[in-house]
Order: structure tokens, then sequence, then C-alpha cells
């Protein structure tokens, strides 16, 4: 649960950090996920296809820091 204490009412910094907290605890994501309902068969297509994803996406990070 994102939680964010309000300090010197910088309310600026206070909305910047529970942005930040909601995206690194993929709250967004999760409430896309279950807007609808998802077949058990869809989720684990959904799941194969997003770790094809990341581990494309971990390549091209290796070989982006090889490179430099």
């Amino acid at each position: 649960m994102a939680y964010v204490k309000v300090n010197n009412d910088n309310l600026i910094k206070a909305i910047r950090d529970f942005t930040r907290q909601v995206k690194s605890e993929g709250i967004l994501r999760e409430v896309h996920n279950r807007k609808e309902y998802m077949k058990p068969s869809l989720k684990k297509r959904w799941k194969r296809e997003e770790a094809v994803r990341k581990r494309i996406r971990e390549e091209r990070r290796e070989r982006k820091m090889v490179r430099n």
C-alpha cells in the first residue's frame, strides 16, 4: 500500500513521491489487469508472453552495457 507523509506543507513533493511508489509497486498495472475477468488459459499465455518480452528487454540492456 502506497503511503506518503506530507512534511512542511510540501504537497508537490508528496504527490511526486506517491506517484513514484504507485509505479514501483505496480498498483496501476494490477488495477488494469483486474478490470475484466481473464480466463486461466489467457493468464498463462499473457504471463508467458510477458516473460519473453522481459527477457528480450534484459538482453538489450546487457548488450548496451557491453558496448559501453
